[in-house]
């Protein structure tokens, strides 16, 4: 039980973070580089996939706290300050959860 409540935890922490950091570019060769975006939807899922050593669906602990954040941002009454409600928000929240679902897919098949 305490495991599954820290990575829950763990799961929220990762998503704030990644919700401060995935807007960040750099500009090169006259093109925006979301480096940000990159760094923060990897980091989601470099966590998801190491859960799997703590829990067998230890992914979907996670996925389930990062998921709440996102949603507990988007219910506030002024609107999220972290996640945007833009291309680059969308992006961010639409790949961080499609690869974090996969990552519970994957998880759930294995074998215990």
């Amino acid at each position: 039980m305490l495991a599954r409540a820290g990575l829950l935890v763990l799961g929220a922490y990762v998503a704030l973070v990644g919700a401060a950091v995935h807007r960040h570019r750099s500009e090169l060769f006259s093109v925006d580089w979301p480096w940000g975006l990159v760094l923060a939807v990897g980091a989601a899922v470099a966590v998801a996939l190491a859960t799997g050593r703590v829990l067998r669906l230890g992914a979907a602990w996670f996925t389930l706290g990062w998921a709440a954040v996102l949603v507990a941002q988007s219910l506030q009454p002024g609107g999220s300050y972290f996640v945007a409600s833009d291309a680059l928000g969308h992006t961010y929240a639409l790949l961080g959860l499609g690869l974090l679902g996969l990552v519970v897919v994957r998880d759930s098949r294995r074998d215990p």
